[in-house]
């Protein structure tokens, strides 16, 4: 890491939450059932884009899950241990192991419940199905999911790499977002779910990246029609947290509320 020193933040969340260790090199070492996040949501929203790990010590600490790289510089997709990078001209490709990473959330994938034959016709069909069965297992757990299936139609997005001085993540959406309508694919859905008491260091509800089974399409999921699908569950009840140290997140202003904010770009 350089001169970059990094702290990790273990935190009890009530009493889901157990405390992992940490070893002398900063790797976070347990992994069944646990998630682990770089930054909180909101820094990333108020323009926090600097990276504070690489994707090499990111893998070490899970094979799924989501996020973007430094300068919010697309969107990432973390699948099998390969973590892929959809950029803001359509293309994908795998990231480097020093490539930094300013927020991201990962975990071991292990399938605790899954779902058979599903399809919807929207994104909030599908979503609304996805509560439900969340609703059955335990509204307090996170959730990583794993939707593998067709899809007749699909939507997703991606950023241009920011510059300094980073604006706000409203106003990166408004002016340098990338959208891309796709049909007829087949790929994976990488679904990751935060419970309401938890809206302050993550967004409550689902964030959904999408990859092709090619591996030549993908991105932010902003809508979809699914035709046929496979979801494996994995169940989270272990979060850890890794921080930076800069100036600029330590002495940042986290009270405000940015829940309107978030729903605005997810």
């Amino acid at each position: 890491m350089g001169n970059k020193k990094i702290m990790f933040i273990l935190i009890f969340i009530l009493s889901l939450f157990a405390v992992s260790a940490v070893c002398a090199d900063n790797v976070m070492v347990m992994k069944d059932d646990s998630i682990h996040q770089v930054s909180t949501l909101q820094a990333f929203m108020h323009g926090e884009y600097d990276g504070i790990i690489t994707v090499g010590d990111l893998k070490q600490n899970g094979d799924t899950g989501l996020g973007t790289f430094e300068g919010a510089n697309g969107e990432m997709i973390v699948l099998d241990g390969v973590v892929y990078q959809a950029k803001a001209d359509g293309s994908i490709q795998e990231m480097p192991n020093n490539e930094k990473v300013p927020f991201a959330v990962v975990t071991t994938f292990d399938e605790d419940a899954s779902m058979k034959d599903i399809s919807a016709k929207n994104f909030s069909d599908l979503t609304s199905q996805l509560d439900k069965e969340i609703d059955k297992l335990g509204k307090n757990n996170i959730y990583v999911l794993k939707i593998k299936g067709d899809f007749s139609n699909i939507t997703v997005r991606s950023v241009e790499k920011q510059e300094k001085p980073y604006k706000e993540f409203t106003e990166v959406a408004k002016t340098d977002q990338k959208v891309f309508n796709y049909t007829n694919q087949s790929g994976t859905i990488v679904a990751v779910y935060f419970p309401k008491y938890m809206e302050g260091l993550n967004m409550h509800g689902w964030h959904l990246h999408f990859l092709s089974d090619d591996k030549t399409k993908g991105g932010h999921v902003l809508e979809l029609n699914m035709t046929k699908a496979n979801a494996g569950i994995d169940i989270i009840s272990e979060f850890n947290m890794l921080l930076s140290t800069k100036e600029s997140f330590t002495k940042m202003d986290l009270s405000e509320n940015m829940s309107s904010k978030i729903s605005s770009v997810e």
